[in-house]
């Protein structure tokens, strides 16, 4: 069974590589690309609009949470800031690592 198969392949293959090949059907219709070219480009808006959308959806959701967090930690931030902080003047931490003192 398996040589017969074998041989039956071998007889196909090798009558395929002696055809002539057929070219008959190789050319576009008149039009076709213009036609391809007009439906890609009609279509393509759509996808791009709605993920443009959101987007923009997201940066401002973005920007509102930054604003947000921003305006949460003003004061404290700011009232730090006006405190005398003299644990820096105290110890070099790259002096420390370093041991350069």
């Amino acid at each position: 069974m398996n040589r017969h198969h074998h041989t039956a392949w071998a007889r196909l293959t090798t009558a395929a590589r002696l055809a002539p090949p057929d070219e008959s059907g190789l050319a576009a219709p008149a039009g076709f690309a213009t036609r391809v070219v007009a439906l890609a480009q009609e279509r393509a808006p759509a996808l791009v609009s709605l993920y443009e959308l959101f987007s923009w959806r997201a940066l401002a959701a973005a920007a509102l949470i930054a604003i947000v967090s921003v305006a949460a930690n003003l004061g404290p931030v700011l009232g730090q800031a006006g405190e005398a902080d003299d644990s820096l003047a105290v110890s070099d931490p790259v002096a420390d690592v370093l041991d350069l003192t």
